[in-house]
């Protein structure tokens, strides 16, 4: 079978998501299959090439050429809740180049592909929802800290939004994602019952079904952390470990205030454990409590090792779809 994989990022910008694409695609080559990521141009990265035997294209938007504004971290090239020309003219352009047998779609990226559905370039489609991206702008179904069981709505859904991406940007968005109506999904896929739960509130073709299917993680994964050398900058002694971006959507704040209370009341502040936090800082990461110990660009392997030899995982995010980190953790 020859896929092709739309994401707006990939390798090397590596997230649980594209964590996910990278391990079904590289497996499914391990059994004789063709599979291609099509994703967003990055300043440092080729256009083309073969990571780990998956075809990476890179392709043009209108976000990271004409307005690149639009992207906090340039890193990280943004897609909005509508079809950017650029980027349905690059993913018409690799159509016509290579011969698929199907499209599959994992973020906001799928909106260049959707006017090509249905027309001579279209191929049956598989979207999977790994976060609440078809029905919430800011992607985590929350409001004011709590689920938002109301649903989205113009009126609610700015104001909220704005506190991420200022109004003007909140209220394209919003409006994009009203307006879509989702035509051209064949299979829709979630990757839990949580987000499933949600895309019920999405505006989705009524006779589309949702099929749960779960994050995946690499075979030989528990065998990759037994054979990694325990790191030499793990503390000495017993040890909390939290991997992921360091920002309040993965409940950094919440895991900060829960350790210094910890320390605090601890009978004996020589025998309190460290807390090592492996994961990017962002320009929301709240201020490092005394005993944290935060290591980034981390290779993989060490993370796995580093889980084999905590004495406890922490997974602290209120509201997440399904965190993979927790999948790898439990291994």
């Amino acid at each position: 079978m020859r896929v092709l994989h739309l994401s707006n990022l990939y390798a090397p910008v590596i997230g649980g998501l594209e964590r996910s694409i990278a391990t079904s695609g590289e497996m499914m080559v391990r059994r004789g299959h063709e599979i291609t990521v099509l994703t967003l141009a990055t300043p440092a990265s080729p256009d083309d090439e073969v990571i780990n035997g998956v075809r990476v294209i890179r392709v043009r938007s209108v976000a990271n050429t004409l307005l690149p504004g639009m992207n906090r971290d340039p890193r990280k090239p943004f897609h909005p809740t509508m079809a950017d020309p650029l980027a349905t003219a690059a993913i018409a352009a690799v159509l016509r180049a290579n011969t698929f047998d199907l499209v599959h779609s994992h973020d906001w990226l799928m909106y260049s592909y959707l006017p090509l559905h249905s027309g001579p370039l279209g191929l049956p489609h598989v979207h999977t929802a790994h976060d609440f991206g078809l029905t919430c702008v800011r992607k985590t179904f929350a409001r004011q800290g709590r689920r938002c069981d109301d649903g989205p709505s113009l009126g609610r859904c700015v104001p909220c939004a704005s506190e991420q991406y200022g109004t003007p940007k909140s209220a394209l968005l919003t409006a994009g994602l009203r307006a879509q109506r989702h035509r051209g999904i064949d299979c829709l896929t979630a990757i839990s019952r949580s987000v499933a739960s949600a895309l019920n509130l999405a505006r989705l073709p009524g006779e589309l079904p949702v099929r749960v299917i779960s994050s995946l993680v690499p075979d030989g994964l528990d065998e990759l952390a037994r054979a990694t050398p325990r790191p030499s900058w793990l503390p000495d002694r017993p040890y909390l470990l939290f991997v992921g971006q360091l920002g309040p959507h993965k409940g950094i704040d919440v895991l900060f205030d829960a350790y210094e209370k910890l320390r605090a009341d601890w009978p004996g502040p020589d025998t309190v454990p460290d807390l090592v936090c492996i994961g990017t800082q962002r320009h929301d990461t709240p201020p490092i409590p005394e005993g944290v110990t935060v290591r980034t660009d981390v290779p993989h392997p060490q993370v796995m090792s580093a889980w084999r030899h905590a004495a406890a995982g922490v997974v602290p995010s209120l509201l997440e779809g399904m965190g993979q980190v927790a999948v790898e953790a439990m291994l």
